[in-house]
């Protein structure tokens, strides 16, 4: 009985190890993701940590809609309402020629992925 006890108390404590790794990978990404468009858009000491909450719901709701279960129809309709989500806030907080120049680098880095899937499907 002790050892079924230690067995799920070590079972739990590595359940919760992994879900506090998960949210520090997603706070370190919503962080590399705004880092970055405060370099290629210029964000404004005004902008940044209103594009830094905005990157974290949207990790986390890009990371929610991958863990949930459902088909891959289902996950990918959820990512994109996140997607579509994040893009709405942004245009709120970016100004017109910052958001243009997020969609066109949004746009080049889907175009991008598109290849290397392409390449990986060939390979």
């Amino acid at each position: 009985m002790k050892k079924l006890f230690a067995s799920l108390i070590i079972m739990g404590c590595a359940a919760f190890a992994t879900v506090q790794a998960q949210s520090t990978e997603k706070g370190e990404m919503a962080k590399r993701m705004t880092d970055s468009m405060t370099v290629n858009l210029g964000l404004t000491e005004d902008q940044v940590p209103k594009v830094l909450a905005i990157n974290q719901e949207f990790t986390s709701q890009a990371a929610s809609a991958k863990s949930e279960g459902g088909g891959k129809i289902s996950k990918l309709k959820k990512l994109k309402a996140a997607d579509e989500r994040r893009d709405k806030a942004l245009k709120d907080v970016l100004t017109a020629e910052q958001f243009k120049d997020y969609k066109a680098k949004k746009k080049e880095n889907r175009a991008e992925a598109k290849e290397k899937f392409k390449d990986l499907k060939k390979g």
